[in-house]
This record gives C-alpha cells, sequence and structure tokens, in this order.
C-alpha cells in the first residue's frame, strides 16, 4: 500500500478548514497578550537596596517562643515589657498581642494598613499600657557609613468610636503614644540608652496629624559595627481602650555620607549618634509678610514678582485657618478663578464685612503700598497671639529686581532667627522621577512650584516653593527636635516617593530629602485644570481615615491596589476580548 505525501503544516491545517491568515491573527493575539502581561508588571519603587530581611512581612511569620498571640514575621523578632509602670505614669504594662494580618481579613474600608502585598504587622493592647519593639538583625554594614531605616507607621489609638469615627485620646493624654527608632550592637540590651542609638520619641505633640495617620518616620545613624539591631518601637503609657500600632515595608538603605564613629556616651546618657556633619550651604529663600487686614476685616494681597495662586495660598493657609489646597479654592471662588497674575494686582484673601471690601475686589487698580505692608510694626499686633508664619524677617526680602531664580516662587518663614546658633539643618528639593523607581539619576532633573512645609509640635515652622534650579534649600533650625516634612506637588504631577516625612534632628545634624515627583495620571491631569497642585495630595491637616485611605491607594501597592490595579485589570480585559475574538475566527475557519 503507498503512504500518503507527508503533508505541510499550512496543508494540514487547510484539509481541516484553517485560514493561514487566521491562524496568524490567533497567533499575533497570544503573543500580544503575554507581552502585554509581562509589561503591566509594576517595578517595586525603592531608594537603594533594601537591607532588611522581609521587609514586607510576606515571607512567612512563626509564633515567637511558642506565644500562640505573639506572631513575628520571619527575620524579626519582637521585645516587650510586662508588669512595668512606664512614663510615670500610673498603669503598668502588659504583654501586647501581634498579628502578621492578611489583608483577606481586613475589615471593609481599613485596606490601607497594608503598605504592599497581602500581609502588614500589627502590634496592639487593649485597656491596658504597652511598650513593645519589632528588631531585626543585620550584617555586613561597614563601619562608619551612615543609614537611614525609615518606617510608615499608623498610630492607631484612640478611646471611642463616634458615628463610625475613632476618637483620638483627648488633649491631657495625647502624648501618651509614643513612636520612635534605633539601631545598636547585636546583642545589647533592648531600651539600653548607653548602647543603642535612638531617635527620640515622636508624639502627638511634635507629630500632626498623629493619630489615626500613617507618616513615615526616618532616622539616620552611622554603623559602629558590621552587624547591628535595627528596632521599630512603639509605646502607650495609658490604658486606653485600643492601643495599636500598624506598619508596612520599614527599610534600611545605606547613605552615600560617611562619619566619624562616635564614642560611647556616659552612662545615663542617650547616645545621638555620628559625629556632626556639615551643614550644606543655605539659598536666600523670599519671605512673605500676611498684610493687615483692612478696617472691615478684608485681606488683600498685592502681587509681587513671581507670585501664584498656589505660592499665594500657600502663604496664607494658616491665616485662613484651612490646608493649602482648600485655601487655594477659596481664593480662586473669591476673585472669580483669574487666569493670569500681574505684578500690582490685588488679589482678595479674606472678605471683609463692609463695603471695603467690595470696593477691593470690585477696583483692581487700587494698590496697597508694599513698603507699609512689610512694616512689622503696621502688621504684628504685640498682644495678639504670635503666628509663626508671620515672624519673618523684612530684610530677608530680595529687591524687586532681583534674578529670577532669587524671586521665584519660593516662599518661607525665617526659620532662624539673626543671631541664633544652628542647631541642625533639613534639606529638601523635588525631582521629575521619569522612570518613578523612587530615586534621583542623572538624568532626572529638579522640578519647580513643588510646595515643602515644615512643622514642629503640630505649628508649621516654614514653607519653601522650589525653583527647580537651586535647590537642595536648607530650613535651618534652631532647636534639635522631630520635625515633619509634608509636599504638595505642582500641577500635572504626583509623589512617585512618601509625600510626609518625620525626621528627627539631633544637634549638628544635617538631613537631606528630595521627593520624587512623576506625570500625573490622566484622571488627576483632569483634576489639576482646575486644582493648580495635586488633587490627590494628603494635606498635614487631613487626618480622616478617608484621606488616609486615599493616599494609600495612591502609593505603593500590590499589583492590583490603586490606580495601578485598575490599569492592569482593564488591559488584561481587552487583551482577553482579543484573544476570544482570535478563537472565534479560528473556529470559524
Amino acid at each position: 500500500m503507498r503512504l500518503p505525501a507527508k503533508l505541510s503544516l499550512g496543508n494540514r491545517l487547510r484539509r481541516r478548514g484553517i485560514d493561514m491568515r487566521k491562524t496568524h491573527l490567533l497567533l499575533l493575539a497570544l503573543f500580544v497578550l503575554l507581552l502585554a502581561g509581562a509589561a503591566t508588571l509594576p517595578a517595586q519603587a525603592q531608594s537603594g537596596p533594601n537591607l532588611l530581611e522581609n521587609p514586607g512581612f510576606e515571607a512567612g511569620h512563626f509564633n515567637q517562643d511558642g506565644i500562640a498571640q505573639i506572631t513575628v514575621p520571619n527575620g524579626w523578632r519582637m521585645y516587650w515589657s510586662n508588669n512595668e509602670l512606664i512614663f510615670g505614669g500610673e498603669w503598668v504594662t502588659t504583654r501586647p498581642e501581634t498579628i502578621v494580618w492578611n489583608i483577606k481579613g481586613s475589615p471593609p474600608g481599613e485596606e490601607f494598613f497594608w503598605k504592599d502585598g497581602a500581609y502588614t504587622m500589627k502590634v496592639f493592647n487593649t485597656w491596658a499600657p504597652l511598650w513593645a519593639a519589632l528588631g531585626q538583625d543585620v550584617e555586613g554594614l561597614e563601619v562608619g557609613r551612615r543609614y537611614r531605616l525609615a518606617v510608615p507607621v499608623y498610630i492607631d489609638v484612640f478611646v471611642d468610636y463616634e458615628g463610625g469615627q475613632k476618637i483620638a485620646p483627648p488633649p491631657e493624654h495625647r502624648s501618651m503614644a509614643k513612636v520612635r527608632l534605633g539601631a545598636g550592637p547585636v546583642g545589647a540590651t533592648w531600651r539600653d540608652e548607653n548602647a543603642i542609638n535612638y531617635s527620640g520619641w515622636w508624639t502627638a505633640d511634635t507629630i500632626n496629624p498623629f493619630y489615626q495617620a500613617y507618616p513615615i518616620f526616618v532616622h539616620e545613624f552611622t554603623a559602629t559595627q558590621p552587624n547591628m539591631t535595627v528596632y521599630i518601637e512603639m509605646a502607650s503609657a495609658y490604658p486606653f481602650p485600643h492601643n495599636g500600632f500598624f506598619f508596612d515595608t520599614p527599610s534600611l538603605v545605606a547613605l552615600d555620607a560617611t562619619g566619624a564613629v562616635a564614642a560611647q556616651p556616659a552612662a545615663g546618657t542617650t547616645n545621638t549618634g555620628a559625629a556632626a556633619q556639615p551643614a550644606a550651604p543655605v539659598a536666600q529663600a523670599a519671605t512673605v509678610v500676611p498684610p493687615t487686614p483692612r478696617p472691615d476685616g478684608s485681606i488683600v494681597h498685592v502681587v509681587q514678582q513671581g507670585d501664584t495662586l498656589w505660592v499665594i495660598a500657600i502663604n496664607y493657609a494658616e491665616t485662613l485657618g484651612l490646608a493649602p489646597l482648600d485655601a487655594l479654592a477659596a481664593i480662586r471662588e473669591l476673585n472669580n478663578d483669574p487666569a493670569f497674575l500681574n505684578p500690582g494686582d490685588e488679589i482678595l484673601i479674606k472678605a471683609g464685612t463692609g463695603d471695603a471690601a467690595a470696593q477691593a475686589t470690585a477696583d483692581p487698580a487700587a494698590t496697597v503700598d508694599p513698603v507699609a505692608t512689610a512694616d512689622p510694626a503696621a502688621t504684628l499686633d504685640p498682644a495678639a497671639p504670635v503666628d509663626p508664619a508671620a515672624t519673618v524677617d523684612p530684610a530677608a526680602t530680595p529687591p524687586a529686581d532681583a534674578t529670577a531664580a532669587a524671586t521665584t516662587e519660593a516662599a518661607t518663614t525665617d526659620v532662624t532667627p539673626e543671631g541664633a546658633a544652628v542647631a541642625g539643618t533639613i534639606c529638601v528639593g523635588a525631582f521629575h522621577d521619569a522612570n518613578r523607581d523612587g530615586q534621583r539619576n542623572e538624568d532626572e532633573p529638579l522640578v519647580a512650584n513643588a510646595a515643602i512645609a515644615i512643622s514642629r509640635a503640630g505649628a508649621t515652622v516654614s514653607t519653601y516653593i522650589t525653583d527647580g534650579v537651586t535647590e537642595p534649600y536648607c530650613f535651618e533650625l534652631t532647636e534639635a527636635d522631630s520635625y515633619q516634612l509634608q509636599l504638595y506637588p505642582p500641577a500635572g504631577f504626583a509623589a512617585t516617593t512618601e509625600d510626609n516625612w518625620a525626621v528627627s534632628i539631633a544637634s549638628g545634624e544635617s538631613y537631606t530629602v528630595l521627593f520624587g515627583l512623576g506625570d500625573a495620571p490622566a484622571s488627576d491631569a483632569a483634576a489639576d485644570a482646575a486644582v493648580e497642585p495635586a488633587s490627590d495630595t494628603t494635606t498635614a491637616g487631613e487626618a480622616t481615615d478617608g484621606a488616609v485611605e486615599e493616599a494609600a491607594a495612591d502609593g505603593e501597592g500590590g499589583l492590583f491596589s490603586g490606580r495601578l490595579g485598575i490599569i492592569v485589570l482593564g488591559a488584561a480585559g481587552f487583551l482577553l476580548v482579543l484573544a476570544a475574538l482570535g478563537v472565534y475566527l479560528l473556529r470559524r475557519g
């Protein structure tokens, strides 16, 4: 019997009624599906390699010392106080409970506790004080190298629920909850302040918002040993109904800076870390003196060269008692949303109660003598409470013909009174994070018009508007203390790094934060047409759960979190439809 000739692949397919063009279409659809699926996987943004093991708590967990109530991520260890009076309180501590919590068990609306992946860490106690720490031994550090420990911590301490909202501790107990970070040699006794380099305590007196908020706490130290233990420490000295702390994605990164290894301090004192670092050069920024309210109570700003509505809103936010974004919206509404600002124009900041307010709005030709508004004697009432934003040095205002770099939208209060000693500096800037990796590369330029506010003890100390040329700009600080930095992105941008940093400055230290900014998604860009800064920025004054949830949703989440998840799911759905179309055509033959 004669065997049939061997058929080619094309002939065999045609015998089965399948057209080669449709086959090519199917193969192309499948190829596009695989290629696009790989392209949509997000890169993990980070600032340099993270030296911590299991930082996202995704690599397993265990019950420490066989205690069912103490669940700890692999690579970490819990420390806690038990049956001890702390911070001069009247109630003794008890062992806390700890959970490595899977997001599948999260209550509706509380997904923001998870910064990435499926797990977050919670340490809590009910009706009893606690003092606990999560620690990890880190090997291979370079002695003399500076390192930065950064940890987002959500302070879930509350006294009651009201209308579905958590009620923060009352004023007399607001400083009972505390957070601090530390680093010491492996084997040091926990809480031995003579051996462990601690940041000092952050409380609601130094960070605002503190309760029901998710600031990122930062501590820099110089490695004194190749192997050291880092600590994330939390405490509450009062038996609140709920003392809880969440944290996720802590990081430890090496910095370019080096410093001398500090000698160990005498017993009973706190180790403050490395020797003082030289302060970076400080740029001179423009100052704004809020004008005296007119007799009818109205406040009018005379536009200066380089002013924008965003700069004006930043400088008058505290005067209006509003967050900067809200102040911007209010000023736009009062002035019929002007498209252009010209030097000498009057911008109504606050409406008055009489005819003078209407005249100020209706008569743009009327001007205010800028010399009069710059006179401190005419601006500040010695008998009235002093607004920190108003205590400025008029002599620091640059001349009207200064260069654009000196007069661009940079506005700060003078945080260093003349003749005062500088205890430390915090230097800031913003850059275009084109690849959204959270760190500045050589080809990524600085960004102008980003507002950065620095506050202390809940009050704004100063605000700076970047010019995109002279940064980093350094705030000179007269007190070694805890400070909070808040970024307000300019129009068309969204933060690619954390936008809220809590920094503890020891005497003589200099600290630099460069905020990353990426192009805002299309939905945000549309909102920017109505609101100049990025509309999804969480301001320092927004402490509601909704604001924290929104900030968390826009940050670094898992594959299907926030806007990125929507994009991925949408792309996947489109490609599946395309693949199904190919199969349909294939079957029709």
